[in-house]
């Protein structure tokens, strides 16, 4: 019996899923921080962007993208809009299918199966509005295209509906990994889950949980509560019972 606990609680599927209009120490807003891919210090607008990656389609253009104007760029900037007097996070979402990680917790991700031919990849400086760096950390961007519902069962006849900021979503709490082989990271195109990462071993959430900070995981099956509830502080705030902690790993 205790054998058969252990397997099970190993093959539970986790969640990231960062909310980013919450203060958290070293994370800066998400509406505190914009990409740009050009800069000149000559110009009033120092920062701007010459490649249209932005306005990638997927259901039109194929991925990686051939035109040149589509690509992700190989360089950008992070600029930060804001003083921020600390910088120390591993892990945002972006928009635009795109995340941003700290190396090591990018190389931590590629150790666990993190697929290579999913993702075009950039490094990042990250600036002020003059152009001034403010950290020597190391950050890239990471831009999907090709995702993992393949390999998923989402059991949709126990799908959630919910409705956030006007938009109306399904939520699965009892998602099954077929077989996801060695891989314990994957990402999702599915909209409600499509800002965030999906892990298949409480191993690597322990290791996540010890190593890296301002990470926020949820089991997948409270996921749909937390969706759901992402921006009503007063029956979810930032440190609530359903995130996992770090005690809770150890």
């Amino acid at each position: 019996m205790q054998t058969l606990l252990i397997k099970n609680m190993e093959n539970k599927l986790f969640i990231s899923f960062q909310r980013g209009y919450l203060k958290m120490e070293g994370v800066p807003l998400s509406d505190d921080i914009v990409l740009f891919d050009s800069f000149d210090g000559s110009k009033r607008a120092k920062f701007f962007s010459l490649s249209e990656w932005r306005a990638l389609d997927y259901k039109d253009i194929p991925f990686p993208p051939v035109e040149e104007k589509y690509k992700f760029p190989e360089h950008l900037f992070l600029t930060f809009k804001k003083k921020q007097k600390n910088i120390d996070f591993h892990y945002l979402e972006y928009g635009s299918d795109v995340k941003i990680l700290s190396a090591d917790f990018f190389n931590f991700l590629l150790e666990n199966g993190l697929n290579k031919n999913q993702f075009e990849l950039a490094d990042i400086k990250i600036v002020d509005v003059d152009g001034n760096s403010l950290t020597e950390k190391k950050y890239v961007a990471l831009r999907f295209g090709l995702f993992d519902d393949n390999l998923f069962d989402f059991n949709k006849q126990t799908s959630i509906r919910t409705k956030v900021n006007g938009s109306t979503n399904y939520l699965f709490p009892d998602i099954k990994l077929r077989d996801g082989g060695a891989r314990k990271v994957f990402v999702l195109k599915d909209f409600a889950y499509r800002a965030s990462i999906v892990f298949s071993k409480q191993s690597v959430i322990s290791e996540i949980l010890k190593t890296f900070n301002g990470i926020d995981i949820y089991s997948i099956e409270d996921f749909p509560f937390v969706y759901s509830n992402q921006y009503d502080e007063e029956i979810l705030p930032l440190n609530n019972h359903l995130k996992k902690m770090k005690v809770q790993s150890e």
